[in-house]
């Protein structure tokens, strides 16, 4: 199973969280031989403070996990600065520049599998791409850390990464006005090129899990 999660907000739009569900909407064509295997959810946190940005995002997640049982987690958000798909590499012990929980480890490496091929994967394609070591303060990084570390509680039970993406054109128009951007079409094409390299790269070694929890809706 392969759990793909974006962002959404109640104030305003997340080209992430846009992303996510257009793909849940519509699956693209190379994502069909994955069909039975794909989860798409979109989460959206409590901003009212610090604390219960924290704890929303890391409730919904935990019952994501359980619900889904993944084998992979490939986690999406927005970075308005960015003009390329940027693959992340490291998750901190931070969020907001306070420390998430100090009986934690202080950083873990994604281990998402394929990844080290991602940006060659997308630039063949005709896709800007780059490798980051630095996931952020905010709840991108977060959701990472919290992702491979709820894995590590749990045995290791799934494998984790984080995409960042440009935003879209109409949210520069509305709110990001100097922020570069990638149309919402180029988004799909790169998160499905990934997702597909990450199940093939994957699948080399393991079976993907094909049992979906009792309420699990099917992708597409």
């Amino acid at each position: 199973m392969i759990l793909v999660t974006g962002f959404g907000y109640q104030e305003s739009m997340n080209a992430s969280g846009i992303l996510v569900k257009s793909l849940m909407d519509e699956l693209p064509e190379v994502l069909m031989p994955f069909r039975g295997a794909l989860a798409f959810e979109v989460i959206t946190c409590d901003e009212t403070s610090r604390e219960t940005e924290h704890q929303t995002l890391e409730s919904q997640l935990s019952i994501l996990l359980k619900r889904y049982k993944p084998d992979l987690c490939i986690h999406t958000g927005q970075a308005p600065p960015y003009n390329k798909i940027t693959i992340e590499k490291i998750a901190t012990n931070s969020f907001r520049r306070e420390i998430i929980d100090p009986k934690r480890p202080v950083a873990y490496r994604s281990n998402l599998p394929g990844t080290d091929e991602l940006s060659s994967v997308l630039e063949q394609e005709g896709i800007p791409a780059c490798y980051s070591f630095n996931c952020g303060q905010h709840t991108c990084n977060h959701i990472l850390f919290s992702s491979l570390y709820f894995s590590e509680l749990d045995g290791g039970s799934h494998k984790a990464g984080f995409i960042h993406i440009p935003v879209l054109p109409e949210q520069v128009m509305k709110e990001w006005r100097d922020s570069p951007y990638m149309p919402l079409e180029m988004s799909r094409n790169a998160l499905s090129l990934i997702i597909g390299h990450v199940a093939k790269a994957y699948g080399h070694n393991q079976s993907l899990n094909l049992t979906r929890g009792a309420d699990a809706p099917l992708a597409g």
